[in-house]
């Protein structure tokens, strides 16, 4: 007895320990167990709102926050946008046995806490987002089952985390754990074998028909690309989502119930079945071609009808605020007007004698019909009228999951098989098409062999004729070609003349002069030796004998510029020769320049050169390397005097000269500062006959020679141009021993 004391002692210094100074709630008093719920009227409970979300259990028992829990009728600002929210209400067995109760969870996360006899608090977790493997209690119901023993007494905490959750809104209930079991768990498990078990086979049925249709539809489609085909699959399609619900609702319940919530949007799938059912008949029917008006009525009401799908998604708070006038219009729309025009539709192509067109009617009517005939129930349960309905029509509602899935079997079955026979016309169609267009290719080929043998006959009889012509004119054009390379020659040869003279003139001038001298100093050397002054004659006689010597030099200096320059002017002999490219490169940089200057007596250039004497000499043929650099010096002349016309400020006509060893490599570079070669024409500048001179100052061969000459050396001839500024053109020669 002293024991039992004690206990009851320690459990109430416990309750006082956690509750003290905490004005709990009214003891809410258990009666009966029975009933499958039972509602705890808001003056039992107490409410507190935590904005933060962070408080545990020992917080809200604990002083402040245990004495700020209030009515939940009474308002506070602590909890005016809240999410998470806690009650606390007391439960007290007043019956004369034990209660066997469930505390219900109706939001997406619930935590129940119960305070034990030892003072300890004893957490549940369940609720509709909770994971099936993570929930406590009764998991299907959402509900944790609790025992109290006659006069027991607990009190319970309850933790919600929930959006849009106010005070006066949220009702907290208990329900009969017996009443629960039986009716969720042992009646769902009967009902299994039976009625439940043939539901979600007929679903099966429909479902694996809906996706073989819509397979078959959407293959069509992607074969012949008519639009009959998509807007029937899509149709299937939507009729598929719709009828999956209930078996995805099963799955998720048990597997992710957090996607239960999205899962509704998927209810409202049957909205949009009729906008794809009015533009498979639109274009199966081509009611546009033949009743226009028709036809336009007829997309008013899809495009109707999609609008109200889209608001029946998008607007979910509006259905909540006002479902009966937003639910009456798509009863209206859905289940009475839709069905109500296809059928006078399908009764304008009763007449036709197309085997396809009365298939698709027959197929059609049950499935509108029967839509029709569900209208007057939904309207009876939308306005709860108490009316007397036919027998029949009792036992066509009592049916009508069955029948709705046989009419709608009927529609999809007669529709795809239609769709397959016009499918199959179609590519039995396109394969006579395919035969026509290759007989008649055939023919056309026929005609076109037929034709070019003709024109062929033709056609070789004019070539035979023309072949002659060009053969005569290409004797031409090659005589004529030979005719401009020998005056491109005989032009050079005249400005190479020009300098060789004026180089032979120097060493001409010096000998004729010194001969004139020594004619004086002969007589003056006689008058002497007639005088008998022996030394003064012996003097003179000196002089006359360096003067002969320097006659002498200059002789010999003038026959080698005429042999080194009729060398270089000859037939060349395609002999590659060790030879010097500084003193070729020099002896024709003043031959050039003496030969522009015979032409033009105003001519005048600055020269620059820049010799590297580690060349040596290598082989090649001077005649025709010879004629390269002259050609480039020329060049190089011709576009300084023509800048120099043009009389630019402080403009000083420069042509630089200069040869390089890189390696293997010898290079001779020609620059000067004219006016540079436009752009336009670079790529053209090696093309035989082409110019840039005005007519009759050049033949256009000098740079195409040069380049070929070069080619035939193994070297490359390249330039570098900057409009305005001048050019540069590089000789690259490989040196060779």
């Amino acid at each position: 007895m002293r024991i039992s004391i004690l206990t009851i002692l320690t459990v109430i210094l416990a309750e006082c320990a956690v509750l003290g100074q905490t004005v709990l709630p009214p003891v809410f008093e258990i009666k009966s167990d029975t009933a499958l719920g039972e509602k705890i009227d808001t003056v039992y409970c107490r409410m507190l709102g935590d904005k933060e979300g962070k408080w545990t259990i020992q917080n809200v028992t604990t002083m402040p926050l245990s004495d700020k829990f209030h009515y939940l009728k009474e308002s506070a600002s602590i909890d005016t946008i809240a999410n998470v929210y806690w009650f606390r209400y007391r439960l007290k067995n007043t019956m004369s046995r034990e209660a066997r109760i469930s505390l219900n969870a109706s939001t997406k996360f619930d935590d129940f806490y119960l305070l034990e006899p030892d003072g300890k608090w004893k957490h549940y977790q369940t609720g509709l987002d909770i994971a099936w493997v993570e929930k406590d209690g009764l998991k299907r119901t959402n509900c944790i089952p609790l025992v109290l023993q006659t006069g027991e007494e607990r009190v319970v905490y309850l933790r919600i985390k929930s959006k849009n959750v106010g005070g006066s809104k949220f009702v907290i209930s208990i329900l009969g754990t017996d009443k629960i079991v039986k009716q969720f768990y042992l009646d769902y498990v009967n009902a299994g074998t039976d009625h439940f078990s043939m539901t979600h086979l007929q679903v099966a049925f429909l479902e694996g028909l809906l996706f073989l249709a819509l397979f078959f539809n959407l293959f069509f489609f992607r074969i012949v690309r008519e639009k009959v085909y998509l807007y029937f699959a899509l149709f299937v399609l939507f009729l598929f989502l719709d009828r999956s619900n209930l078996l995805l609702y099963e799955y998720c319940l048990v597997e992710h119930p957090h996607i239960l919530e999205y899962l509704n949007y998927l209810t409202y799938s049957w909205a949009i079945i009729p906008y794809f059912l009015i533009q498979f008949f639109r274009h199966f029917f081509q009611i546009k071609v033949r009743y226009p008006r028709w036809d336009k009525y007829l997309l008013g009401l899809a495009i109707l009808n999609f609008i109200l799908f889209v608001a029946t998604v998008v607007s979910v708070k509006y259905l909540a605020a006002n479902p009966q006038i937003f639910a009456f219009t798509l009863y209206i729309v859905f289940l009475f007007i839709i069905p109500s025009s296809l059928i006078v539709m399908l009764l304008l192509y009763v007449r036709n004698r197309e085997r396809s067109v009365r298939y698709l009617i027959i197929g059609s009517f049950p499935y509108m019909i029967f839509d029709i005939s569900n209208f007057p129930n939904k309207v009876v349960e939308f306005f709860q009228i108490q009316a007397k309905l036919p027998l029949w029509y009792n036992m066509l509602m009592a049916n009508f999951a069955i029948l709705q899935i046989i009419c709608l079997a009927w529609l999809v079955l007669c529709s795809t098989w239609i769709l397959f026979m016009r499918y199959d016309r179609l590519i039995k169609e396109n394969a006579q098409q395919a035969l026509d267009k290759e007989r008649l290719a055939k023919e056309q080929e026929k005609e076109k062999n037929e034709l070019i043998e003709l024109q062929k006959t033709e056609l070789e009889h004019q070539v035979t004729e023309r072949t002659a012509d060009l053969k005569q004119s290409l004797e031409n054009l090659k005589s004529t070609q030979s005719q401009l390379i020998q005056s491109e020659k005989m032009a050079s040869l005249g400005e190479l003349t020009a300098g060789i003279a004026h180089e032979i003139q120097n060493p001409l001038n010096f000998v004729n002069n010194f001969s004139e001298v020594n004619t004086e100093l002969i007589e003056e050397m006689k008058t002497e030796l007639k005088a008998g002054n022996q030394e003064d004659a012996i003097a003179l006689a000196n002089d006359i004998a360096e003067n002969e010597k320097k006659i002498n030099m200059h002789g010999k200096r003038a026959d080698s510029i005429v042999k080194g320059m009729l060398q270089h002017s000859r037939s060349s002999s395609g002999v590659k020769e060790p030879t010097d490219i500084n003193k070729l490169t020099d002896e024709f940089l003043r031959l050039s320049y003496h030969g522009l200057r015979a032409k033009d007596k105003t001519f005048n250039a600055s020269m620059k050169t820049d010799f590297d004497p580690a060349i040596g000499k290598i082989n090649v043929v001077s005649e025709e390397i010879g004629r390269v650099i002259l050609n480039l010096l020329n060049n190089a002349f011709y576009a300084v005097t023509e800048k120099k016309r043009l009389n630019p400020e402080g403009y000083e006509p420069t042509v630089s000269v200069s040869t390089q060893k890189i390696e293997d490599i010898v290079e001779i570079k020609v620059l000067d500062n004219g006016n540079g070669i436009p752009q336009k024409v670079l790529d053209k500048i090696f093309q035989p006959f082409f110019t840039t001179k005005p007519a009759g100052q050049g033949t256009g061969l000098g740079l195409s020679l040069a380049y070929d000459i070069v080619k035939a050396h193994g070297g490359e001839l390249k330039v570098e141009t900057k409009e305005g500024e001048g050019s540069e053109f590089v000789v690259q020669l490989f040196r060779t021993n």
